[in-house]
């Protein structure tokens, strides 16, 4: 069936399937025939609620999360997070440990830095142009550090921690 939309491979964002747009489309206008679009929806509302609850179970079902975890909603991306983990889990007192494998752990790297927090390099593969993850055998974690930050998945280099 020929159609007017292009197929976009790019980095972020990408082509959705139109079923997927309708479905939208038609939240923003009327979602789940409340007559209201979703956009126009309370956050405190009952309708928001609801999807909120499912969004949050579908996470649980898709990435087998255990009711020990919270779910977090966040805004922005994962380049918001380099500032908003160090932010809301760094305490001034405690030390973060940063494995620096490639561009996205130096920025979120930078971030900490910028917030004042006290970052630990535990790990880098710098030296060899971020070639690898390094192993676990070369990681030198802090005392006790608040949080540990891997980037698992290095676009730019093509490396990946898959363990």
């Amino acid at each position: 069936m020929p159609t007017d939309r292009i197929f976009n491979f790019s980095a972020g964002p990408a082509v959705l399937p139109e079923p997927v747009l309708r479905k939208a489309q038609e939240a923003i206008w009327n979602v789940t025939g409340s007559g209201i679009g979703i956009m126009e929806h309370s956050h405190r509302g009952k309708v928001f609620d609801k999807i909120r609850d499912e969004a949050e179970q579908d996470c649980r079902d898709l990435a087998a999360i255990s009711d020990n975890y919270e779910v977090l909603f966040l805004q922005g991306g994962a380049s918001l997070q380099f500032s908003m983990v160090p932010m809301n889990l760094l305490p001034a007192d405690r030390t973060a440990d940063y494995l620096l494998t490639g561009v996205w752990a130096q920025k979120a790297v930078k971030e900490a830095k910028i917030l004042g927090g006290k970052v630990h390099l535990a790990a880098s593969s710098e030296a060899t142009n971020f070639d690898r993850i390094p192993a676990a055998s070369e990681i030198k974690y802090s005392a006790s550090p608040a949080y540990v930050h891997l980037t698992t998945n290095n676009t730019i280099y093509g490396t990946q921690c898959r363990s």
